[in-house]
């Protein structure tokens, strides 16, 4: 059995794979002190972080490299997650 280990990655996936979980940190962060209660603060932020990762990609207008994890797989991932906090909350 292969074990999976961040190191074992490219520069480039390492790299989005750690400002993936910098921005779940961030969102636990801001969610704990919303008004609006944990989990509608932490969907709301991974959703607005997806929506400003999506626009800085847009507006790079270059092309994601093959075979490596990147900018776009970290929006999908905010999104994967905010969509898991928004059916466990519903």
């Amino acid at each position: 059995m292969t074990t999976f280990t961040i190191r074992k990655l490219d520069l480039v996936s390492r790299v989005t794979v750690h400002i993936f979980i910098f921005q779940l940190i961030v969102a636990t962060v801001l969610a704990i002190s919303s008004p609006t209660g944990f989990l509608s603060g932490f969907t709301s932020t991974l959703v607005l972080m997806a929506v400003l990762q999506a626009l800085l990609a847009l507006a790079a207008r270059r092309r994601p490299p093959a075979g490596s994890l990147h900018e776009w797989d970290g929006v999908a991932w905010l999104l994967l997650v905010a969509s898991g906090c928004h059916v466990f909350a519903g």
